[in-house]
């Protein structure tokens, strides 16, 4: 076998490991490093709390809604393997997994929704005490899911070769249903359900690390669910704020 032969046959096989994102490798590095949802404290602070308690009792969580571990789909690739060029195409399928997350889900929702009703609530959170009301809360959907997309190509002529490729994460769904009872004693008095969705920003920037690139986009997810409950709890507390309101 000449040296020509030899090198032709080494810059194929590093063709090839160039341009197979490994759908097991993403997968693990989506499942690397959790991250902390981190509620963000910027709503109005309410001015006035009336004499109300409002005790947060159980919190529904169906934890089969969402995987334990962040899963990687191949949706469709091709690879075309020409005399000097070779082209490739992946596109993957990225669906969140409890992984990502620092916190606990259910336990994370308690204590923001906690802290939301101590700045913006017209009522207090009252778990030691013979509360007025208490407050059921149920996680019903949680789903994030995006696209991975890997593309690129090499060449090779003589002595010479060379090739670009293209990783590009995202945009990712991220979508979060929350629904609430509020409760005098047995009866439910107010009840309400409200969704939320965020879609993320396309990483499509050059990587020289696409590890960093598969991290960035776990953490681009998480932000995502950050907002959704950010946004359903705000809901959640004016919603009893308005019941309250009017039975005072």
């Amino acid at each position: 076998m000449n040296k020509s032969v030899k090198s032709l046959l080494l810059l194929s096989g590093l063709a090839l490991i160039a341009g197979c994102t490994s759908t097991k490798k993403i997968q693990r590095n989506l499942n690397s490093k959790s991250h902390s949802m981190a509620y963000l404290m910027d709503s109005k602070i309410s001015d006035v709390k009336n004499n109300i308690n409002v005790a947060l009792d159980t919190i529904y969580f169906n934890s089969n809604i969402i995987s334990d571990t962040s899963i990687v789909k191949k949706k469709k690739s091709w690879f075309i393997p020409l005399v000097v060029v070779y082209v490739w195409h992946a596109q993957l399928d990225c669906s969140q997994g409890k992984s990502m997350f620092t916190e606990n889900i259910p336990e994370f929702l308690r204590y923001s929704m906690m802290d939301e009703v101590k700045r913006s609530g017209n009522f207090s959170i009252d778990t030691l005490n013979y509360p007025d009301y208490t407050v059921e809360l149920s996680i019903d959907e949680l789903k994030t899911e995006g696209p991975y997309i890997s593309s690129g190509f090499f060449y090779f002529a003589l002595y010479a070769y060379g090739y670009s490729y293209s990783d590009v994460a995202g945009p990712a769904i991220s979508k979060l249903d929350v629904s609430y009872r509020l409760k005098r004693g047995d009866q439910v008095v107010c009840s309400n359900s409200f969704h939320s969705q965020k879609i993320t920003r396309q990483i499509n920037r050059k990587y020289t690390n696409l590890n960093i690139l598969q991290q960035d986009y776990a953490a681009s997810m998480v932000e995502a669910v950050s907002y959704n409950f950010k946004n359903v709890i705000e809901l959640i507390t004016n919603d009893i704020n308005s019941y309250i309101s009017n039975k005072v």
